[in-house]
């Protein structure tokens, strides 16, 4: 009998029975055969896998680069807008300094430049399309100095502010309507022939005739500093306004306020009277700045009445 392997088949149907000798290098060879083809199913199957993944990769990265694109291209919309707010800002903020008698910000300073500073793609994206890295790199430039400029506007805005609230607290404070609405000027500030002693003397202020009782207003904001009696003056009254403004009122009939009292422009002070060194029924008004007087007619225009 021989040795050589056999595989025995038998047909249930027909009870035959088959034999088939295989020889030792016909199993070897038909073992590599077999290893042959799984190593190369193997090594098509993980090319085609890797490819496959590879493919895909490329495909969610072509998908995300073209939602960035997108979404870059809807900012640099935003930041066109944003430039055209700024730049209305710093027209705004020229206007405003020139209403208010302010320089205006230099050219080369609202360039807001700086230096040692580079712009470089943020960490962690790789890109390999270069026109969207530039636009990356170019909106990051833009947005940069956006926020400098804004900065720069911020700081402008606050400093305006203070500036403004300064000249609205020094208007409330500037003696700037008539003491007397409709008082006729009879005698105005400079040298003139005294009406009593008949020489030439320094007049220190105006006289505004007004029927005896016509109220006596105060013409800014101010504490009252003197109430009473002085001299030729008659009866008096002196308000210290702020920034260095300060008023006297002489010839009074009636004083409504008091030393230390807090008054407003339009409060009545007193009333035209003809005490001390007087003619007829008039006000002696007086303005004075640092200490100097000075035209109380500067400070009002006669058209302008207090209501």
């Amino acid at each position: 009998m021989s040795n050589q392997p056999r595989f025995i088949i038998v047909d249930p149907k027909s009870s035959q029975v088959k034999q088939f000798d295989i020889s030792l290098p016909r199993i070897v060879l038909i073992s590599l055969m077999v290893i042959f083809l799984i190593g190369v199913s193997f090594i098509i199957s993980v090319k085609l896998i890797a490819q496959f993944s590879h493919n895909s990769r490329i495909a969610q990265l072509e998908k995300e680069n073209s939602v960035l694109v997108q979404r870059l291209k809807q900012m640099n919309e935003k930041i066109v807008f944003l430039r055209q707010q700024v730049n209305r800002i710093e027209e705004l903020d020229d206007k405003l300094r020139a209403s208010l008698d302010v320089p205006p910000i230099d050219a080369d300073v609202r360039q807001v430049g700086i230096g040692g500073s580079e712009i470089t793609t943020p960490t962690g994206v790789d890109l390999t399309n270069p026109a969207l890295e530039s636009m990356i790199l170019n909106n990051e430039t833009i947005l940069d100095r956006l926020d400098r400029e804004i900065k720069l506007e911020f700081e402008s805005y606050k400093k305006l502010l203070s500036t403004l609230e300064r000249k609205e607290d020094s208007l409330r404070f500037l003696p700037a309507i008539k003491p007397v609405p409709n008082g006729r000027l009879t005698d105005g500030f400079g040298k003139r022939r005294h009406p009593i002693f008949k020489r030439i003397m320094f007049h220190k202020g105006i006289d505004l005739a007004a029927s005896r009782g016509t109220p006596v207003l105060a013409p800014a904001d101010g504490y009252v500093t003197f109430t009473g009696r002085n001299g030729g003056y008659g009866l008096f009254v002196t308000i210290n306004h702020k920034y260095g403004f300060e008023t006297k009122y002489g010839h009074l009939q009636k004083i409504y306020v008091r030393r230390g009292q807090f008054v407003k422009r339009g409060d009545k002070i007193g009333e035209v009277g003809n005490t001390g060194l007087s003619t007829a029924p008039h006000l002696h008004y007086e303005v004075l700045y640092k200490g100097k007087n000075v035209n109380p007619r500067n400070y009002y225009f006669d058209d302008i009445q207090f209501n």
